[in-house]
């Protein structure tokens, strides 16, 4: 009985993300993707009310736990995908199966992985642009200015 809500519970998390992914597409709330964040909790919610209803609280908390490694696994490879421009390019030689190199670099080359991270960078509202000036929004969280600022001191050094 437990294997099979758990079954139901992880189609249930990959549907949810499926359908959100549709919805928001690449849209971020840095350092997640809004398709992520409202899947993890919908998700969370009707397991919280089928657990609930159907077993005991122990089952519940298990299966937030378990939800939560899902989803905790499900943004790492999703990131890992997203920003390796080596798997980026496993990935798309995959889908071609053979391809001219030349015509490869027409689909795939620096001004787009730049015009790829400008647009993550611009959904996430990290910076501003300005006509052709591009700004840092100082306007982030705490942490987020804290981790730049470490970050530039680092690449002083």
């Amino acid at each position: 009985m437990i294997i099979l809500f758990f079954l139901i519970n992880l189609v249930f998390c990959f549907l949810c993300l499926k359908f959100f992914y549709i919805i928001f597409r690449e849209k971020i709330y840095y350092p997640f993707r809004l398709a992520e964040i409202y899947a993890y909790f919908i998700s969370n919610f009707f397991l919280i009310i089928i657990n609930f209803i159907f077993t005991n609280i122990f089952f519940t908390f298990l299966f937030i736990f378990t939800n939560s490694l899902i989803f905790y696994i499900l943004y790492h490879l999703v990131n890992m995908i997203q920003t390796s421009p080596r798997t980026k390019i496993l990935i798309d030689l995959l889908g071609y199966n053979k391809i001219a190199i030349n015509e490869y670099f027409k689909n795939y080359n620096v001004e787009i992985i730049v015009e790829n991270r400008m647009y993550r960078f611009l959904s996430s509202n990290q910076i501003t642009v300005n006509g052709n000036k591009i700004f840092y929004n100082k306007k982030k969280s705490f942490f987020l200015n804290l981790i730049s600022v470490v970050f530039f001191i680092i690449r002083k050094i």
